[in-house]
């Protein structure tokens, strides 16, 4: 045999054998009898490095339930209940939130070559934030990567295209991941998109996040930047997953008992904010818990009046109480007012060098429900002259003043479109209570003319949404039967009805709620005027669905514009802020108004449910 021949022949077997090692190390190993009953060894995490790009997820209703479950058992060190993987994708980012009661969320995130995978890190990572007992108690909260938008930069003045709301945020460089939520909270960008480098720092700095070095200014540095959009789900209060939206949940339940419980809440928000001498927190920022100073008299009687409303719902002396001592506090600024020598004395809610007509009607509204559910009281010798005040008010054509100088008057008129249907409500309870024709005449004279001159001919679109007139309509309509008001009370709801976000709304957090975009009072006021309507149009044996429709549409939008355990967790102190309602879904501020009135609102709609 030729020497050519030997070495292709030695080529060839050796090939051969490396083709046959191969092949055995590629080929499954068949198991051993009694192999399927041996322990399974753990799974190997997979790890995935910082420049590796993780892939969105859409959540199915049971993957939800699953990623909790399985959260909780790891977060509780019990066995881990299975997640169903999704069809097999690239990497998952998970980012999981724990809850603690007077201080920001511990935020873990996670991102594994498995959706199980990266949950389990991000819990480790968010647990290894609190101390024992605080994961004992926290509240658990999922975001799941759903969608990486296209790496873009931030300009030259440090802007980016970034929306505080909907985006969350993944620096590449530094593999810098932030929640939408986080983002709002820490007012870590403004409405130009400009990353605030120090708020960032000190976000990292807080036992919130684990320890991450911060550049200097990632905006300002000429930082890569990608917007990140996540599924959430929360943690409700039965441990079930409430899947949220911007930070809220999208649907919330109607029913007697859940709009008693956020009118609690709104309840013990009031009595929180509330000092030893009975004043209340005007104006508090849950971002930077602060409360500037301020105050308001009118809205502070409006705080008693609902804070009575909710002690006749809930039978919580709490509530009386703090709404006795804010009395107690407004009773301190009503003086009485000159008259004539031998005439009834005449009392008002005096604020500097004025008084406010829609002062001294809220003050007697609020006593008069104070009566009602506790009884005569001290206050009932103010009733009357406060009346007077009402009435002394008024001109010989039935409009109605707005406001009586102490002195020289103010050069700039003032006529307000609220304080008319405020008097004219507080007049005719006040004639329910004694009986006397004068404040039933001066509450007509006053409806009379709102009806046939300040809105006299006015378009169904142009109506002022006045709710303590239509309020006070209900009521004046139900002691003389006068047609007029039914009328007009149809006209203003009806052009309610026409201005609420219906089912076509811009987002589908808007639906139920009223202005662009919608704030939360307006819609709780206007829901106040419905309530009054339904009762008014069931009372005359009229349709009433369509209103009772819309109620349930505010009710929701008012309940997404609460602070709710869901939403408060990325708060400096999530205690002050639970049950307050903000300004809307993008201003967190809080007002004893936006409480006042929501409050009010959600009672009402409750009393018409069915229980």
């Amino acid at each position: 045999m030729s020497r050519g021949v030997l070495i292709r022949f030695a080529l060839l077997l050796l090939l051969l054998t490396m083709a046959f090692l191969l092949a055995r190390r590629l080929a499954p190993v068949e198991a051993e009898p009694g192999a399927e009953h041996a322990k399974k060894p753990k799974a190997l995490k997979v790890r995935v490095s910082s420049s590796d790009e993780p892939e969105g997820l859409s959540l199915t209703p049971e993957l939800r339930s699953q990623l909790l479950a399985a959260a909780r058992a790891r977060l509780s060190g019990g066995k881990v209940a299975p997640v169903a993987e999704p069809e097999p994708g690239g990497a998952r980012l998970v980012m999981v939130s724990l809850s603690r009661p007077s201080s920001p969320a511990a935020v873990g995130v996670g991102r594994a070559g498995s959706l199980a995978a990266a949950l389990e890190a991000a819990v480790g990572e968010a647990s290894a934030l609190l101390r024992a007992e605080e994961r004992a108690g926290a509240r658990l909260k999922i975001d799941v990567l759903s969608e990486l938008l296209p790496e873009e930069e931030f300009d030259s003045h440090g802007k980016s295209r970034l929306e505080a709301g909907p985006d969350g945020l993944w620096l590449p460089k530094p593999d810098l991941w932030l929640l939408p939520e986080e983002i709002v909270a820490n007012r870590l960008v403004d409405k130009d998109g400009d990353l605030h480098g120090p708020r960032l720092r000190q976000l990292f700095a807080s036992s919130a996040r684990k320890q991450r070095e911060i550049p200097g200014n990632p905006g300002k540095s000429g930082e890569k930047l990608r917007r990140a959009h996540f599924e959430s789900l929360a943690e409700g209060p039965d441990g079930a997953p409430l899947a949220l939206y911007r930070g809220n949940t999208l649907e919330p339940a109607i029913t007697p008992a859940s709009l008693l419980t956020a009118a609690r809440t709104g309840g013990d928000y009031l009595v929180r904010h509330q000092s030893p001498d009975g004043q209340f927190d005007y104006l508090y920022e849950p971002q930077s818990d602060s409360v500037p100073s301020k105050s308001n008299q009118l809205r502070h009687a409006g705080t008693c009046y609902a804070l009575f409303e909710l002690f006749k719902a809930t039978e919580e002396r709490a509530y009386l109480e703090a709404g006795e001592k804010g009395l107690a506090a407004l009773a301190r600024d009503i003086r009485p007012i000159d008259a004539k020598a031998g005439e009834p004395p005449v009392l008002a809610l005096a604020e500097d060098s004025e008084a406010k007509l829609g002062g001294a009607a809220l003050a007697l509204l609020a006593m008069l429900r104070h009566e009602e559910v506790a009884g005569p009281s001290a206050y009932r010798e103010k009733l009357a002259p406060l009346g007077r005040f009402l009435v002394a008010q008024q001109d010989p054509d039935g409009h109605f003043r707005s406001k009586h100088f102490f002195g020289a008057p103010d050069p700039h008129d003032f006529d307000s479109i609220y304080y008319p249907g405020e008097a004219i409500l507080a007049l005719t309870r006040l004639h329910q209570l004694d009986g006397n024709p004068l404040w039933l005449a001066t509450a007509r004279k006053g409806a009379d003319w709102l009806i046939q001159v300040r809105d006299a001919g006015k378009a169904i679109s142009d109506l002022p949404h006045d709710h303590w007139l239509l309020i006070g309509l209900n009521e004046l309509e139900e002691r003389t039967g006068e047609r007029l008001y039914l009328e007009q009370a149809q006209k203003i709801a009806q052009s309610i009805l026409e201005a609420q976000w219906a089912e076509k709304a811009p987002q589908p957090d808007w639906r139920g709620g009223f202005y662009d975009p919608p704030r939360s009072t307006p819609t709780a006021t206007r829901g106040e005027a419905l309530v009054a309507m339904v009762r008014l149009a069931e009372r005359r044996h009229l349709p009433s669905e369509a209103y009772r429709k819309a109620l349930v549409a505010m009710a929701a939008f008012q309940l997404r514009t609460q602070l709710r355990p869901e939403n408060v967790l990325y708060l400096p102190r999530p205690d002050r802020s639970l049950g307050g309602f903000r300004r809307s879904l993008t201003v967190w501020e809080v007002r004893i108004d936006y409480v006042q009135h929501n409050l009010s609102s959600l009672l009402g709609l409750r009393s018409l449910l069915p229980s």
